[in-house]
């Protein structure tokens, strides 16, 4: 199911003020409420939406220090067209990892990304329609309700709460790619007040509504604030939101840019064999590396799923040895989703001393500070087949390089690994600090294999790459960073 498609957009009006015939009197008497609340007609006709949004952002979990909080800079351009299931998102951004102007264009059937700093253009035959712009329809209030009108039949009433003083009654109900949702409805207005989601990592997410707007009949939240188990991630400073508007060049890809041609497709598990007792598997966007250390495993690469990679590696050599140590290269969270599976798997954590307090942080269970092995610049694991460096990038502060000197192979985590089947992944200023740090080390010709790309790449590819680096400037005729 698409998130927004001309067929259940066509029926939106009907079933409106008709009940349907899945959910129940309540569910339905809510939806109806809060669809006129919002515009009734106004918004169940409207043929487009155009959000256009600024943020600040907390990098909750995701500062290069875990005690120091990095802030950083969003601007949003998402336009949907209704009528005939397409979809644009332009993301302006401005982090530690530099400038960033990128654009995903969905036509109903297949997807772009584009890269206008670089000037290039990338195939995605594998990015679902429903996630083009669902980080932004989560935040957005309107489009909330746009959601729960096409997604009525699977809408729950989740009880009663009072919220900042006020009855709400709460509606659970279905996004596609997403855990479930619940709003919270205004007993008295209809509005959305606050939306939740639970995410199995980092609790509850809390989308907060307020400052509400009508403008050509239709309602919006002008303000939005984002939680991450209670704590802020993204701050409002701007939101604008039209219908019904001309949508020229808005889902056009380019003419004169380089494509940089397809996606590897790694939505089923891969699991190599890179020669001596050295393993490299994963799926989708998280890939570890093992290493055979005679009775047990050295992996790193800590995202989620970490049990089926080993899977993965133990059937391809044929054993059943366990996870003796997993390496945590640093401490963002998405990179320490897999932590309290390596727990449970019986491994020892390899860290610096400053990421003990994270990873600790997601274990769910009493884990004994002897199963943590701090390192302190350097150390050396299985016999020397396994090395880790302590190195500071931009990305983190420290990161644990990690070594495999029989395939001369470095797992690079975030800072440099690609799926395109041909071509460099875009370089940053994390990248950038990565190969001066790589290069002081003066390790030779290297390979790397990352987290979130399956093709090795080489230090010729790196140094490629990142020569000539600078943080970008707004490129003319992009009104989303001109100012």
């Amino acid at each position: 199911m698409r998130l927004f498609n001309k067929t259940a957009t066509a029926m939106c009006a009907v079933l409106a003020v008709t009940a349907s015939s899945w959910a129940g009197e309540k569910e339905d008497t809510l939806i109806n409420q809060v669809v006129e609340a919002y515009g009734g007609d106004a918004l169940t006709s409207a043929t487009s939406m155009t959000i256009n949004d600024r943020f600040k952002v907390l990098a909750v979990g995701q500062s290069s220090n875990p005690a120091v909080m990095d802030i950083g800079i969003n601007h949003v351009t998402l336009t949907v067209d209704f009528e005939n299931g397409r979809k644009s998102v332009t993301n302006w951004n401005e982090n530690r990892g530099g400038t960033f102007l990128n654009q995903v264009v969905h036509n109903g059937t297949s997807a772009h990304n584009i890269n206008h700093l670089l000037k290039t253009t990338a195939e995605n035959g594998n990015l679902p329609y429903a996630a083009v712009g669902g980080g932004i329809i989560r935040t957005t209030d309107v489009a909330l309700v746009r959601l729960l009108m096409d997604a009525r039949d699977s809408a729950v009433h989740d009880g009663e709460a009072t919220y900042r003083g006020r009855k709400h009654e709460k509606l659970t109900f279905k996004m596609e790619g997403s855990p479930d949702l619940t709003v919270f409805v205004d007993a008295e207005t209809g509005l959305l007040s606050k939306m939740e989601r639970q995410n199995p990592q980092l609790g509850t997410l809390s989308y907060l509504f307020g400052k509400y707007k009508e403008e050509g009949g239709i309602t919006y939240a002008t303000d939005m604030n984002f939680l991450i188990a209670g704590q802020p991630n993204i701050i409002s400073v701007s939101r604008d939101i039209d219908f019904n508007t001309k949508m020229d060049g808005a889902f056009d890809v380019p003419e004169g840019y380089a494509s940089q041609g397809g996606n590897i497709d790694t939505s089923e598990m891969i699991a190599r064999d890179l020669g001596n007792g050295v393993y490299y598997a994963g799926q989708n966007n998280g890939f570890s590396i093992f290493v055979d250390a005679g009775d047990h495993y050295v992996a790193a690469g800590g995202y989620p799923a970490l049990p089926a990679r080993l899977k993965a590696v133990q059937e391809l050599a044929g054993n059943d040895k366990p996870l003796g140590k997993q390496i945590v290269t640093h401490h963002h969270s998405d990179h320490l989703g897999g932590m309290n599976e390596a727990a449970e798997l019986g491994a020892n954590f390899v860290t610096v001393a400053d990421h003990v307090g994270p990873v600790r942080a997601t274990l769910s269970g009493d884990v004994g500070d002897d199963r943590f092995e701090l390192v302190n610049g350097r150390a050396s694991y299985a016999d020397g087949k396994v090395q880790v460096i302590d190195i500071s990038t931009a990305h983190s502060e420290h990161y644990l390089l990690v070594y495999v000197p029989s395939a001369n192979l470095v797992f690079s985590a975030d800072h440099f690994s690609t799926n395109l089947e041909s071509g460099l992944p875009p370089a940053n200023n994390n990248m950038a600090t990565f190969r001066t740090a790589i290069e002081a080390l003066d390790m030779g010709a290297l390979n790397f294999l990352g987290a979130h790309g399956s093709r090795m790449l080489t230090m010729d590819d790196l140094r490629k790459a990142t020569d000539g680096f600078q943080v970008a400037s707004c490129p003319a005729g992009f009104d989303i960073c001109a100012d």
